[in-house]
């Protein structure tokens, strides 16, 4: 990879973890991060491919695949995680129930 691609490519690494921060942490409405996130992470892997000197369709091809996979795969983990984290805040409202009971 020679040095202008790498520079792209680090920034493309600091999207996707700045995608799966703010899904994580609610910084921003997720849509509006995973709008962008997955514009940017196409973007920036066309230009990672074309500074490697592929052809501009090959460039195209290459950043919507790979962009657009490693953007939902982020999104996916992010999201799986945040809402694990959510349901850990909520008690359990069956066994909530369950204990406001009185034996009959």
């Amino acid at each position: 990879m020679q040095g202008t691609s790498l520079l792209i490519f680090a920034v493309f690494a600091l999207v996707l973890a700045g995608m799966y921060l703010s899904i994580r942490r609610s910084w921003f409405s997720p849509m509006l991060t995973a709008a962008v996130g997955i514009g940017l992470s196409i973007i920036l892997m066309v230009l990672v491919s074309l500074a490697q000197n592929n052809l501009p369709i090959q460039a195209v091809i290459v950043g919507v695949l790979l962009g657009g996979v490693f953007s939902g795969i982020t999104l996916v983990a992010a999201w799986y995680f945040h809402s694990q984290e959510l349901q850990a805040n909520y008690p359990n409202t069956e066994e909530a129930y369950q204990s406001d009971e009185t034996p009959s």
